[in-house]
């Protein structure tokens, strides 16, 4: 759910956020896996920090007992 104040975040700052790479976040756009993702141009890649912190709630996976 994006808020009206969400912050927008380049991709180099969404994979220091969400602890990965710039380039497993870009695997993942490709694949269609990864966080929501906005192109505002060819060249620029924005996440919201919502959408990112959806992503990584929503990928975590519970050890098995």
């Amino acid at each position: 759910m994006a808020l009206a104040n969400d912050t927008w975040l380049t991709r180099k700052e969404a994979a220091e956020y969400a602890k990965t790479t710039t380039g497993t976040l870009a695997t993942l756009a490709y694949e269609h896996r990864g966080p929501r993702f906005f192109k505002p141009s060819a060249r620029k890649v924005l996440y919201r920090k919502s959408d990112l912190d959806a992503w990584i709630i929503g990928s975590t996976a519970e050890a098995a007992a």
